[in-house]
Formats: structure tokens, sequence, C-alpha cells
């Protein structure tokens, strides 16, 4: 049997015990190591999106391959072979899409826009076999033909590793503002230019880290916990903006304006959630510059801005919603390349077993510490 933390209703979260599933020609067996607890799991709990109870939460997973299925041996995304004893990481959205919605027929380069996604820890149920969807368990079952399969570095431990699907989104939000760009005109994010994030949580902490791995010159983090502040800096920003000390907007739109020469910066990314950060990241913000807003997952509400704002500085403001496959062989060459240059081992703060997924929750939504993690 294998133990599974399973989110029975609107915060009713109870740990269960699953039978092992048999592996399919096209499937692996996962041994779990780490899956974090992400903002999404704290979404599901409140009752903030329609699920099919049960479900077992959990889309931030690394693991160890204990079996595998032939056909799976093949479906490594990047054609390496896979085999019993290799540490993985799952894209939790699936790769076959319905072809039938308009984001399928007419926009097929951007899948995250089909509206019938299936997401491994999101939106599947638990009800049935193989039972095991989700990283919130000792076990993960993984249909190799339907999910794309990464083998992890050899240098990646897993955690690092387990932060692939955070940084997938922090990396890709990042990128809507490198294309399409104009470097000579100054336009989108070049080498040496200035960034903001807003925000400190894990998607803000590894903005800050693709940002500096990027080349990024000038890199500002915003926000209010001392914790989260000291990281942001060892992971590559030059200046915090504490909001304890910057209370108002306007002090911080000063703020940022004083450090990039009185322009704004070239690329503001707010990964904060909260409304009220919207505005005052467009008017961080330089004429010409970008905005892109990948932290509104969920619907919180809304908050008034000036279009005149947009107008006169024939700036640039872009969604980013989730990130293709494909996007997590860019993390994990990242990662790589990150091994000797930034602590992101240091990101998961807290650990919980899966007989522990309450208290895991409660830990987040209390928001102690920076990411909290299920260990297998």
């Amino acid at each position: 049997m294998v133990k599974a933390a399973i989110l029975e209703g609107v915060e009713k979260l109870s740990v269960t015990d699953y039978p092992v599933p048999e592996v399919e020609a096209n499937g692996i067996l996962l041994r779990m190591e780490l899956c974090g607890v992400c903002g999404t799991d704290m979404h599901m709990y409140g009752g903030k999106m329609a699920l099919p109870f049960p479900v077992i939460p959990g889309h931030e997973f690394v693991g160890i391959v204990e079996e595998i299925g032939e056909k799976a041996k093949g479906y490594e995304a990047r054609g390496q072979p896979l085999g019993v004893g290799d540490r993985v990481a799952v894209v939790p959205g699936t790769n076959r899409f319905c072809g039938d919605c308009y984001g399928c027929r007419f926009m097929p380069h951007k899948p995250t826009l089909c509206t019938n996604r299936k997401v491994l820890g999101v939106n599947m149920t638990s009800a049935e076999a193989p039972h095991l969807l989700g990283g919130w368990t000792e076990k993960v079952y993984v249909d190799a033909e339907h999910f794309w399969v990464y083998k992890v570095p050899d240098e990646v431990p897993p955690e690092v590793a387990v932060l692939s699907e955070p940084m997938a989104v922090s990396s890709r939000a990042f990128e809507r503002a490198v294309a399409p760009g104009l470097p000579t005109y100054g336009e989108g994010f070049r080498v040496g230019g200035s960034v903001v994030v807003q925000g400190a949580g894990a998607i803000g902490l590894l903005a800050v880290a693709t940002a500096e791995l990027a080349g990024a010159g000038t890199i500002i983090n915003v926000d209010m916990v001392d914790e989260r502040l000291r990281m942001a800096e060892r992971l590559g920003a030059e200046h915090v903006i504490d909001m304890r000390q910057h209370r108002s907007a306007e002090e911080r739109v000063a703020e940022v304006n004083r450090l990039t020469g009185g322009l704004g910066a070239d690329v503001v990314i707010e990964c904060v959630g909260v409304p009220a950060a919207v505005p005052e990241g467009i008017d961080m913000t330089r004429r010409g510059g970008k905005f892109v807003e990948v932290g509104h997952y969920t619907n919180p509400g809304t908050v008034p801005i000036n279009p005149h704002t947009i107008c006169f500085k024939d700036m640039d403001i872009l969604g980013s919603w989730a990130y293709p496959p494909t996007q997590f062989a860019t993390c994990l060459d990242l990662m790589k390349l990150s091994i000797d240059r930034l602590p992101l081992h240091e990101i998961v703060t807290h650990r919980f077993k899966v007989g522990d997924a309450q208290k895991a929750m409660d830990n987040v939504l209390a928001r102690c510490g920076i990411k909290s993690a299920i260990q297998g």
C-alpha cells in the first residue's frame, strides 16, 4: 500500500492508503523524493478552483524511477534512455490536448490555453486506478506517453530539481519580456538591462535567479519579509526594497526610479498575486519597457489602472500563463549552470512527511519560511 494525502473537499485534507498500481507499458512508478507546496495547492484547499474530488495535490515533484514499462523507457523528453534508478522531473500538464477548443485549433503554439487541459496534482481525480496522480504521496504514477518526463542532470540534487515547475513559471514569465524585443532600440530584456521583481516567494525568487543567470544588470526585488529579502540578495538582487521602510506605492516607485537613473526598470515582473501590485508595477516600468503579469493565477478581484500611463509610456503589458513543456529543459539547464553560483537549494525551507500534509498546508497558509515541501 502507498500512503497519500488527499483533498476530499474544500479544506478537507486527509491521509489514506492506495494499492501499488500495476505499471503499464507506457507507465512509470516513481518513488517521490520531494514535492513542493504551491500557491495553487493553497487555492485548491481554499475552494477557489473547481476540482474532481478526491484529488491528491502536488504538481511540483521530483522522484526516482522504481518501475518502468517497456515503452516508457523511450519517452524521456530529450531522447535519453530511461531506467530504474533515474531521477526525473515531470511536466504536470498533459501533452495531449483536446484539439477541439479555440486555443487548440487557432493557437497550437500555446498549449496551456487548452480549456480541457489535465494537470497532475490539480484536476485529476484519485478515485480510480492508478490513483497516484499527484505528488503528495509516497509514490507517483506517470503515464509517460501523455506527460513529458525529464531526466535530471547528475549535478542537480533533488532539493533543486523540485523547483523545476515553479522555475518553469518564472523563467517563462521572464522570457515574455525577451521576445519579441529590439535590443538596438532598448526594447525588451537585454544583457545588462534592469529588472524589478515584485515579490520574493518561490516564484519571485526564481525570477530573480533567472534574471541573474540571463545576464541582467540591475536587479531589484520588492518584499517585506527579512528571510526572503536576504535570499533575493543571495540569488542576484543588487537592491532590495523593504515595504516596511518604503510603506507607500509612491515611495517604492520613487526608489525604483532612483536606482535606475530616473528612468524606471526595463522589465518589471509581478509575482505577488495582490491586485494593488499591478498598477504599482506599471508605474515602476520605464517608458518603452515591459511589464509581465504572472502572479494572478486565481481571481482575487480588480484594481484601478490609469490607461494614460500605459499609452504615455508606450509600454508592453504581457500576461504569462504557465509554460510550454519545453520550459523544463530550460530550467534544468539553468539549474546545472547555477550549482556553483546560486544557493537554489536553500529555497526549500520546510519539509513534511506525507502524513503531515495538513501541517504543511498550515505552514503555507501562515506564510512561514520560503518554500515548503512534502517529503516521500
